[in-house]
C-alpha cells in the first residue's frame, strides 16, 4: 500500500513513523510511505504557500498552487497512479475503525495536511476525495491527524502485524472496546486475577471477554454499544424477519424528525413566521410524497397509517357519492381494514362482492369481469398482498373498470407496495390510494390517502379544517417529515433494494426447498410475488409452536397479518387460495426489508432447521409414550 503525505514538516513524521509497527511495514515492503514538501512545489519567488483570504479574517490560508503542484508531481512518482486523497480537517467525518479498515483495502491513498486556517476550497473541490477528522477540537495543522490516521489505517494491511488475530480481537475491531488485561503477578496489591482467566477454559475466557468487552463498552461508550447491538459482531442479535408487520426505524429518520421537533415547532395553521415556515416544510414534505406516485401534491392528504386511509376511502366516497351505486367490489385476499370495513357498509345497505383469486394469489380477471356492474361504486383491490406477497394486475384492473363501469372508481391498498415496488398512479388508473410510513422504516402512526382531483370524499374529521378541511387537527409535522425521508430513502434506492431482498429471499427458498423437499409449502408463488415477502407452511405442525420457538432463538416471524394474528380464525388469504387447512395451521411469513443480510438468512435458516428438529423429537417422545 502507498501513502503519500503532502505537508509543510515531513521531519515531523520521521520519528513517528520511523519506528514501531508502520517501520517494520515498511522495511518489508508491505508500506510505501513517501513525504511531499509543499513548499518545494510553490512558484512564488519568496516561497509562499499561503496568503489572506478574500473578505477578510483572521490568519492565512493555504493556497491552491503549491498543494495542487504537490500532488500532481506525487502522481507522477507513482506512475500516474490516482489516489485516493485524504484532507485532514475538524469539518471531516470522525475517523473510526469502519474508516480505517475500509482505507486499508485501497492501493494508494494521499493526506494533505492544512495548516494556519485551512486550505482554498477549490482545492477540496479539485482532487479532496474525503475529509477526515479525529473529532471536534482544534490543531495547530493536519500532521498529528495524518500520522495517527497512517498508523490506524498501515496497521490493519495484511502482513504488517504479527497475526491476523491481533486486529480481529483488538478494542473496536468488532464495536466492542478490549476486555481488561492482566499479566503477572497473579496478585498485586490485593487485587488477584480473575479466576476464569486461571483455569485454562478457553471457551469460559471467551465468554469472559465478550461479556467483560459489553459491559465496559455499555458503560464507558453507550453510543458504540447503541451502534453495537443488533450488528453482525453481536452473538446475540435478533434476525428480524417480520418486516410485513413493521420495519425498524431508520437512524435517519429518528435524526430527521428530532430536526423537525427542534426546528419547526410552530403550529403551521399559525399566522406568525413560526408557523409560516412549519406550512413550509408540510407543502415540501406533500410535494415529496406526490412526486414518488406521480401525482399533485394538491392530492396527497396525511393520515395516522393504512388503516386510517383504507376505512376513509371506502366510506368517504361511499358518503359522499350515495347516487354511485351500492355495489362494493373486493378481493377475497384483502387486509381487515377493507375486507371488516365492507362489512359494515353491508350494513347500511351495500352489497359487497369478492373477487376470487388463484393459487398464486392473484386476482382472477375472467371473475372480477364478471362481477363488475353499472351500478358498481368502488372496487378496492391491494397492491401486494402481506401474507403472500402476491402483486396483483392493477392496470388490467382499472382497464375493466373504465370499460364496464367508468363512473367506479378504484382503490389500492398499497401499504405493502409503496417504496419497494415503483407506483404511477395515473398510468395504473388508481383513484384512491393508501401508503403507511412504519412498512418502510419510517415512524408508526403516520400514512397518506391520495385522492385523485374530481373524486370526491366526505371529511374524516371535522374541526379546524386542516387537510382541505376533510381530515382536521394539528398535522404531525415530525412524524410526516419522518415519512417522507423514509420514503425518499426507499424511492432512490428502489432497484437496489429489490435486487438485494430478491437474492436474500431466493437463497433461503433455496435451502428451505433443499432440506425440506415436499414436506414444506411454500405458498408464495415466486413468479408473481414481491420478494419483501416468502410465505412457508409446515404442515405437520402448528405455526404459533414454530414462531415462539424461533423467537427463543432470536428469529422472529409472523404468522398471517399481524394485524389479526390475535384472532384464532384461519388466514382468509390462504384459504381464499384454496389450501387445506393442515397448510394453512402451519403456515408462517418471513418478509424481509434492505436491512437484512445473507448472515440473517442463514441464520434463520438454522434456526428454523433446529426448531422443526426439536419439534419432530417431541412429537416421537410424545408417541413412544
Amino acid at each position: 500500500m502507498r501513502i503519500d503525505f503532502l505537508t509543510l514538516f515531513p521531519e515531523m513524521f520521521k520519528e513517528t513513523l520511523g519506528e514501531s509497527i508502520i517501520a517494520r511495514g515498511a522495511s518489508k515492503g508491505l508500506l510505501d510511505l513517501n513525504f511531499f514538501q509543499i513548499r518545494d512545489y510553490t512558484e512564488d519567488k519568496q516561497k509562499k504557500v499561503d496568503d489572506y483570504p478574500y473578505g477578510g479574517g483572521p490568519g492565512l490560508v493555504m493556497s491552491y498552487q503549491p498543494i495542487v503542484s504537490a500532488y500532481h508531481a506525487a502522481v507522477e512518482s507513482a506512475g500516474g497512479e490516482k489516489p485516493h486523497v485524504i484532507y485532514m480537517t475538524p469539518q471531516g467525518k470522525v475517523h473510526n475503525q469502519k474508516i480505517a479498515k475500509r482505507l486499508s483495502k485501497m492501493p494508494y491513498i494521499m493526506i494533505i495536511c492544512g495548516h494556519y486556517e485551512g486550505i482554498d476550497e477549490r482545492i477540496i473541490e479539485d482532487i479532496v476525495d474525503e475529509e477526515i477528522s479525529l473529532g471536534d477540537f482544534v490543531l495547530t495543522g493536519g500532521e498529528i491527524p495524518a500520522m495517527a490516521l497512517a498508523d490506524s489505517v498501515g496497521r490493519l494491511v495484511p502482513g504488517v502485524l504479527a497475526s491476523v488475530e491481533a486486529t480481529e480481537s483488538e478494542s473496536h475491531s468488532e464495536g466492542l472496546l478490549e476486555y481488561p488485561q492482566y499479566t503477572r503477578p497473579e496478585v498485586i496489591a490485593g487485587k488477584k486475577v480473575p479466576d476464569v482467566l486461571l483455569g485454562g477454559n478457553h471457551a469460559d475466557i471467551e465468554k469472559w471477554r465478550l461479556e467483560q468487552s459489553e459491559d465496559r463498552t455499555k458503560r464507558k461508550r453507550p453510543d458504540m454499544y447503541s451502534e453495537y447491538k443488533g450488528s453482525i459482531y453481536d452473538p446475540n442479535r435478533e434476525i428480524y424477519l417480520d418486516n410485513s408487520a413493521t420495519t425498524k426505524q431508520s437512524k435517519a429518520v429518528t435524526e430527521e424528525m428530532c430536526r423537525i421537533y427542534r426546528d419547526f415547532y410552530g403550529n403551521p395553521s399559525s399566522l406568525h413566521r413560526l408557523g409560516f415556515e412549519a406550512e413550509k416544510e408540510l407543502k415540501r414534505c406533500r410535494g415529496v410524497l406526490a412526486d414518488i406516485i406521480a401525482a399533485d401534491e394538491s392530492e396527497i392528504y396525511f393520515t395516522s397509517g393504512g388503516s386510517e386511509s383504507n376505512n376513509w376511502a371506502l366510506r368517504g366516497y361511499l358518503e359522499k357519492n350515495p347516487r354511485q351505486g351500492k355495489h362494493i367490489i373486493i378481493s377475497a385476499i384483502e387486509h381487515p381494514s377493507v375486507s371488516e370495513t365492507a362489512n359494515a357498509l353491508k350494513n347500511v345497505g351495500f352489497e359487497v362482492s369478492l373477487v376470487p383469486v388463484s393459487q398464486s394469489g392473484v386476482v382472477l380477471l375472467s371473475e372480477l369481469e364478471k362481477l363488475i356492474r353499472p351500478d358498481t361504486a368502488l372496487i378496492s383491490v391491494m397492491h401486494v398482498n402481506s401474507e403472500t406477497g402476491a402483486i396483483q394486475p392493477i392496470s388490467e384492473i382499472s382497464k375493466l373498470r373504465y370499460k364496464l363501469a367508468p363512473d367506479a372508481v378504484l382503490h389500492v391498498d398499497a401499504v405493502q407496495s409503496f417504496g419497494k415496488i415503483a407506483i404511477d398512479v395515473n398510468k395504473m388508473g388508481i383513484d384512491l390510494l393508501s401508503v403507511s410510513a412504519h412498512k418502510i422504516h419510517g415512524p408508526r402512526g403516520v400514512g397518506m390517502l391520495y385522492i385523485r382531483k374530481g373524486v370526491r370524499v366526505a371529511p374524516l374529521i371535522y374541526g379546524g379544517g386542516q387537510e382541505k378541511g376533510l381530515r382536521s387537527g394539528t398535522e404531525n409535522l415530525a412524524g410526516i417529515a419522518g415519512f417522507v425521508y423514509a420514503a425518499k430513502e426507499m424511492t432512490e434506492n428502489i432497484d437496489v433494494n429489490y435486487d438485494h431482498v430478491s437474492s436474500l429471499n431466493k437463497k433461503l427458498f433455496d435451502m428451505l426447498t433443499e432440506r425440506f423437499g415436499d414436506k414444506i409449502v411454500i405458498t408464495t408463488d415466486r413468479e408473481v410475488s414481491s420478494p419483501y415477502v416468502l410465505n412457508v407452511a409446515f404442515p405437520k405442525f402448528r405455526a404459533e409452536v414454530i414462531l415462539h420457538s424461533l423467537e427463543s432463538k432470536n428469529v422472529y416471524v409472523s404468522v398471517g397479518s399481524a394485524c389479526s394474528s390475535h384472532k384464532k380464525n384461519r388466514s382468509t388469504v390462504l384459504t381464499a387460495m384454496g389450501y387445506p387447512n393442515n397448510v394453512i395451521d402451519g403456515a408462517i411469513r418471513i418478509s424481509f426489508s434492505a436491512q437484512n443480510t445473507e448472515d440473517d438468512v442463514e441464520k434463520a435458516f438454522d434456526a428454523i432447521n433446529r426448531t422443526i428438529r426439536e419439534l419432530k423429537s417431541a412429537v416421537y417422545a410424545g408417541k413412544r409414550k
